[in-house]
């Protein structure tokens, strides 16, 4: 246990850096949309409401 907190100690910044990064990935990543078919797509995009589009490939 001693060795546990003796680390801490020592390696706060990088424990705080690394937490940070984290917490910003959870925060700022977008999230998955709700739409099931192209239908719904074109149906949203010509609602007369502004529409963010991201496109993304994992290829």
């Amino acid at each position: 246990m001693d060795f546990v907190l003796q680390f801490i100690r020592d390696n706060w910044l990088f424990l705080v850096f690394v937490g940070g990064l984290l917490a910003a990935w959870f925060f700022l990543r977008t999230s998955p949309t709700d739409l099931a078919s192209t239908e719904e797509f074109d149906q949203k995009i010509r609602s007369g409401r502004p529409v963010v589009v991201e496109f993304f490939s994992n290829t």
